[in-house]
């Protein structure tokens, strides 16, 4: 005989010596009012985007990735104090050659025309190349700054004026600044913070996100503006227009300002206890309405108005991604650990 899942009717004595059968439900029924009342609210509506698995042919982390073209394109990255590679392609990412290594790994790279580029990486490390990517050659500071650590971002506006900052350990940062292409650079160190990105939209007007803090630097890199913003471990900046930009945390928010950074409006909450831990470390756009926002385990969420609202791409790899370069508006590029490179296409 078939056993009923329903438990036998409880007859507890009611007022007036009356007797009232109390039957109870199904456990298969109250599991599911309980995912209609609570799972259905924490639940994400997600999307599935376009991209292509590149082959580079190395096993490590790929901190950064930068094309000058649709064709000619670099990654960079290596393992903390261990080793450090640039690769480099000139099929579209077909094939990838090395161009340098090092013992220490690198960052960020960017480049400034078909010829001069620059990229950072651990220890103060400031590499750079005026032949196109094919060599490079490190650049020596001029003194040895208070804090040594990561350099993590870099940003040229020209070949004579460049940004670096970085840092480690959530309190030791570092901003500096050249005028000359890399043969001096000034710089301000912080005790108390990590600095994670810079983003500047004009050769004075700049925006540096940090451990618990966003600046802005209006009229010189090394001045302390602090935004009104804060309550997140801040790892990157983009702006879309002078006034518009946007920056994401490694606590899961994304956070919007219309007002050159004067005033915030968060877009996406935090991590909370009862959802998945979502870690971002870089976000772009390609266009005033498209944005990509990449973080740890696979995280890749994406907005098409505007930064309002953000969707997960439930199709990546569980894998810790790193960076997005945008190179134009319908192709990006995101890299991760593992020497993972993909090519995104809208």
């Amino acid at each position: 005989m078939l056993q009923s899942n329903v438990a036998p009717p409880l007859t507890p004595p009611q007022k007036g010596g009356e007797q009232r059968a109390i039957k109870l439900l199904p456990l298969s029924i109250v599991f599911c009012v309980c995912f209609l009342l609570f799972g259905s609210s924490c639940s994400k509506d997600s999307i599935s985007l376009n991209y292509t698995e590149l082959t580079t042919g190395v096993d490590t982390k790929l901190r950064g990735v930068y094309f000058i073209n649709e064709t000619i394109g670099f990654v960079c990255g290596g393992e903390k104090n261990e080793s450090g590679v640039i690769l480099k392609t000139i099929n579209g990412g077909a094939s990838w050659q090395q161009v340098y290594s090092s013992s220490l790994a690198l960052r960020d790279i960017t480049f400034i025309n078909d010829s001069l580029g620059f990229a950072c990486g651990d220890s103060l490390l400031i590499v750079k190349t005026t032949d196109g990517g094919n060599t490079w050659n490190k650049l020596d500071l001029p003194y040895v700054p208070v804090i040594i650590c990561p350099l993590t971002s870099i940003q040229f506006r020209d070949a004579q004026h460049g940004y670096i900052c970085g840092g480690e350990n959530t309190d030791k940062g570092i901003t500096l600044r050249t005028a000359d292409g890399g043969v001096w650079w000034d710089y301000q160190a912080f005790y108390n913070r990590e600095i994670t990105e810079n983003y500047f939209t004009d050769d004075t007007t700049g925006y540096i996100t940090a451990n618990g803090a966003v600046f802005k630097a209006t009229a010189d890199v090394l001045v302390n503006n602090y935004l009104n913003i804060d309550g997140d471990f801040f790892t990157s900046v983009c702006f879309i227009s002078d006034a518009s930009g946007f920056v994401c945390g490694y606590d899961g928010g994304i956070y919007k300002t219309t007002a050159a950074g004067a005033s915030w409006k968060q877009v996406r909450k935090d991590n909370t206890a009862f959802s998945a831990r979502t870690h971002f470390n870089k976000i772009r756009f390609l266009s005033e309405e498209r944005g990509l926002a990449v973080g740890n385990n696979g995280a890749v969420f994406y907005s098409d108005d505007v930064g309002d609202t953000w969707q997960q791409s439930d199709n990546f790899p569980d894998e810790h991604l790193y960076d997005v370069f945008v190179l134009n508006g319908t192709t990006s590029f995101i890299s991760g650990e593992g020497g993972k490179l993909y090519k995104v296409s809208f």
